[in-house]
């Protein structure tokens, strides 16, 4: 099971189609195919149960045994923001009995005890993200959560009960924090640059070179940031404060002049083009980065990357602007 699982992972992961899924296409080409390879009879329609009706309103799925509700399935389209869709979700299951719900978009996922105590992020025991969490590693995660076999003997809720509880989450941060650390400081360097160079900006008004935080990195958490090359990103500094002035970025860091994107949030749809390495957003602003219009539209901390959707001159075809990102890195 944890080999087709894999593979199937793999074929997601190569697909660089995915980012434009709608929700009807997420479900067949993504959601349906993993269900069947956990173990679920996804042609039978009182076990995989689709659109199932909660006072009036519908949940995606119905994970079904013996005409029991076992784990409720809410599915959005690929680039879909999840944080807006839980309470609904976890009101749905709560509401019904159902002791584990899942929220996906197709590529993130997260796992839900709707019956426990606390906010809905309290709930929220495990999250996969197929495109950057290690094949094994997830495909062992969907089969202890989410095989037929494990939530029909409920072993996948006394899983999901020892993560919440700290047991084997404890455990896993501490192993792989600072794996998250050195791929943050490493890779690609112009992202924390500009993370950082964006907090700056909203706190005081002004940017920094690319070698003021290249050093203070260095300086403060040690030489193992070293590996941030100062030639990647190009900062010109000294903005006043209130001042809207570029940032040049040097190489593939940006996509080109003419660049038309997109953003859609809860409801609305942002239009930009890119012009003079400046994304101008219509009734917006002139923005020097993708995180700095996202963090302007939900006024929250952000990475716009993921957010803003992209058609570069001479393609014909939109695509996440982190897809396009990885694509000038392998190239």
């Amino acid at each position: 099971m944890e080999k087709g699982i894999k593979n199937l992972i793999l074929d997601i992961r190569s697909n660089e189609l995915i980012y434009t899924f709608d929700e009807a296409t997420t479900k067949q080409a993504i959601v349906l195919r993993l269900l069947f390879e956990l173990g679920w009879s996804i042609f039978d329609t009182e076990e995989v149960k689709p659109e199932f009706s909660v006072e009036g309103r519908r949940v995606d799925y119905s994970l079904r045994i013996n005409n029991s509700n076992k784990v409720f399935l809410e599915v959005k389209k690929v680039i879909e923001d999840l944080e807006d869709h839980q309470k609904q979700l976890l009101d749905y299951s709560f509401q019904e009995g159902v002791k584990l719900a899942v929220l996906t978009n197709g590529v993130t996922w997260w796992f839900y005890l709707p019956l426990s105590e606390g906010s809905w992020e309290q709930r929220k025991y495990f999250a996969i993200d197929i495109t950057q969490q290690d094949p094994e590693d997830i495909a062992k995660k969907f089969v202890d959560f989410l095989s037929r076999e494990n939530v029909r003997t409920e072993k996948a809720i006394r899983v999901a009960e020892d993560m919440l509880k700290g047991r084997v989450r404890e455990s896993e941060i501490k192993k792989n924090l600072p794996k998250a650390w050195d791929k943050i400081v490493s890779e690609p360097s112009e992202r924390l640059i500009e993370l950082i160079n964006d907090t700056l900006e909203k706190i005081c008004g002004h940017s920094a070179e690319s070698k003021q935080i290249i050093g203070f990195i260095n300086e403060h958490v040690g030489t193992s940031t070293s590996v941030i090359k100062r030639e990647k990103v190009e900062v010109k500094g000294g903005k006043g404060p209130g001042k809207q002035r570029g940032r040049k970025r040097t190489g593939g860091s940006f996509p080109p002049d003419e660049t038309v994107c997109k953003f859609s949030y809860k409801g609305t749809l942002y239009k930009g083009i890119i012009r003079g390495r400046q994304l101008l957003v219509e009734n917006l602003g002139e923005f020097s980065s993708f995180s700095g219009a996202s963090v302007k539209v939900t006024k929250a901390s952000r990475n716009g990357w993921r957010d803003w959707e992209i058609k570069v001159p001479g393609d014909s075809q939109w695509q996440l602007a982190d897809r396009w990102r990885e694509k000038q890195k392998q190239s």
